[in-house]
């Protein structure tokens, strides 16, 4: 499910032989139990045997698997219940290996909703179909999918002893954690156990087929088939690509480092820069789509902008048709110990499918069916192109989108010819240049800019004291690094939660102070003119930047907590009449320190940047509302 690359694969959680014996001692008790209550006759030893079978996978050690003795355990009283819960194994991997390997829990109504959202519901025609989840962990997504697998066949009235090995041709597993497997299988061999007893009972043991989830790297035989090589693993006789109707899961969330040539050729079409691996799974998973295929994933937002993802949300454009996206607003109850922002998307392999988006943003889990909450919209309008990149808008209302429409129509963006001026993400990574820092300046240093000294409109040089140095020297390693002249300085890290994610200033007295220059940290970007006399005020863009309409615009673009310079690029800048204006409010603004003038010349502010986009008062007010209720919800 979620190999690391730059992890040995001796890394990888090992189920210990205890534990093993137990869960197999206890999966055999429970299968007595079933075979009681069914009456088969099926014997104790047989029994054994079948269980060694479902749970064993081209993993294992078949001698030392078989060697499991039989004592009676009551563990799996959970499984009694009409609707029990995924037996998780999470619990038994140390925090730092979840964060390595991206293993988080799907929680069960994500995974009925990512079904539903592909259209795997209980009627007849999925009976033929085949779904498989690439990524499957503990099962969470076979198991419910085995469930509605199996009311449809209760529904059709189809013998139950036929059940399993339509069950087991239907559906299938592949993850890279020989713990998750196992897991999987005792999952669904609990979840089948009545129907895989009928089928024994009827057709004998030596029929029965393991079940249909396999230990391997998904990425890595995506990979091997692609170059029509022969799988590395053994035991596992079964293709990929293009044979699935249904591609369903939670991929892994990491960065991946050190890629190797095979996996960056088989998917270079998706790659730009640093891979994720829920990236390369979203490529995979649309490689084993058949033409009228459908996938359901839940991923991060961070897709919607990022630079690293331009070359995936192409891919993603010619390959299919987006069919279905739902913003989760909050980040830090999807998963247990993990700050991500989510979103569910849906996607059919069809290119020719309707050109409409479903599109939902909630709050949380429990929001999803609020129908206020959802709108249906033709897919030009969030799949934009900016400049040759193609960005995804995401948001919840029509009202949105005409804004947003309008605003990208009619105004050039920060980076081109007509405003010439370009944002570049500071140079400084602190933990690389530490033994250069230093708390006091000297002929050899200049200062080094923190993002905590920018303020919305306000600057502080050194605004932390003696917590962090704030001087660096000037050798050859850092001189071409330099930042020369007045800039804007704008923060490269917020958050939906804050009231502002565009946070800029212009540190104007200290530009002109330093004159032979200063350092940037990373966390800030820096905006400066391309040009030696440029024609547009530098404080004209620092209003239009910390304006609500730039801060609208923004969220409806980005997906994480990063503002990148990329995006910042993107941004439409209105030029026309209202330069001079917006520029003498934004001065007046860093300049004053009266709150009440202040609040006064923001709202100016506003209401003067919206006309320079074209907005009118009711549209502004919108766009007050719709900000202040983002972030407040968050």
């Amino acid at each position: 499910m979620k190999k690391v690359r730059d992890v040995p694969q001796t890394s990888l959680p090992s189920i210990g032989s205890i534990l093993k014996e137990n869960l197999l001692n206890a999966l055999v008790s429970y299968y007595v139990n079933e075979n009681d209550k069914l009456g088969h006759g099926i014997n104790e030893s047989q029994i054994s045997t079948l269980c060694k079978i479902l749970l064993r996978g081209n993993e294992d050690d078949s001698n030392s698997f078989l060697k499991w003795r039989i004592n009676e355990e009551t563990i799996f009283d959970e499984y009694r219940k009409d609707d029990p819960e995924i037996m998780d194994y999470l619990h038994l991997v140390s925090v730092e290996l979840k964060k390595q390997l991206g293993q988080y829990s799907t929680p069960l109504n994500i995974v009925k909703y990512i079904l539903k959202s592909v259209n795997y519901i209980s009627l007849k025609n999925i009976l033929t179909k085949k779904l498989i989840d690439p990524a499957c962990g503990s099962g969470a997504f076979l198991v419910e999918a085995v469930r509605i697998y199996i009311n449809t066949l209760k529904k059709t009235n189809i013998l139950s002893s036929k059940w399993y090995p339509m069950v087991a041709t239907a559906i299938t597993g592949v993850d890279i954690d020989p713990k998750a497997c196992f897991f999987a299988r005792l999952n669904l061999s609990m979840l089948l156990a009545p129907s895989i007893l009928e089928f024994v009972a009827k057709n004998g043991i030596e029929k029965i087929e393991p079940l249909p989830v396999y230990c391997a790297d998904t990425l890595e035989s995506i990979a091997l088939e692609a170059r029509g090589e022969k799988p590395l693993y053994d035991g596992l006789n079964i293709l990929l690509r293009k044979k699935f109707d249904f591609v369903v899961g939670n991929p892994p969330y990491f960065k991946i480092r050190g890629l190797s040539k095979n996996l960056r050729n088989t998917f270079s079409d998706s790659i730009y820069g640093h891979p994720n691996a829920y990236g390369l799974f979203i490529h995979a998973g649309i490689e084993m789509l058949n033409s009228k295929g459908k996938l359901g994933f839940i991923i991060p937002r961070s897709m919607l902008s990022g630079l690293y993802f331009k070359n995936l949300r192409n891919f993603i454009e010619r390959k299919t048709s987006l069919k279905k996206i739902t913003c989760i607003s909050e980040r830090k109850k999807v998963f247990n110990d993990v700050l991500h922002g989510t979103m569910i998307i849906s996607l059919a392999r069809d290119r020719k499918h309707k050109k409409e988006v479903n599109i939902s943003c909630v709050q949380s889990l429990n929001e999803r069916n609020n129908q206020h909450n959802k709108i249906t919209i033709n897919r030009d309008n969030i799949i934009q192109h900016l400049n040759g990149t193609t960005v995804w808008f995401v948001a919840n209302s029509l009202e949105t989108y005409k804004i947003i429409n309008r605003i990208i129509k009619k105004h050039p963006l920060l980076s081109s010819n007509d405003i010439n001026y370009q944002a570049k993400t500071g140079q400084i990574v602190w933990n690389r240049v530490k033994p250069l820092l230093t708390e006091i300046a000297k002929p050899d240093t200049l200062p080094l800019v923190w993002a905590t000294d920018i303020g919305k409109f306000s600057f502080s040089f050194n605004r932390t004291g003696t917590s962090r140095p704030c001087f660096l020297k000037v050798i050859s390693k850092t001189a071409n690094l330099v930042v020369k002249g007045l800039s804007i300085l704008i923060q490269r890290v917020t958050a939906d939660e804050q009231p502002s994610r565009m946070v800029a200033c212009i540190p104007d007295g200290f530009c002109k102070r330093e004159t032979d220059g200063y350092f940037v940290e990373n966390h800030l970007n820096v905006i400066q003119p391309t040009t030696t006399k440029p024609e547009i005020d530098l404080y004209f863009m620092l209003g239009v930047l910390n304006s609500e309409i730039v801060d609208f615009f923004f969220r409806a673009m980005n997906g994480n907590t990063q503002v990148s310079a990329t995006e910042l690029n993107l941004l439409p800048i209105p030029l026309g009449k209202y330069e001079s204006d917006i520029a003498r409010i934004a001065k007046a603004i860093q300049k004053t320190n009266d709150d009440s003038d202040r609040n006064k010349l923001i709202k100016e502010l506003n209401k003067t940047v919206a006309r320079a986009y074209g907005l009118n008062t009711s549209e502004l007010e919108y766009i007050k509302k719709h900000v202040n209720y983002r972030f407040r919800q968050v």
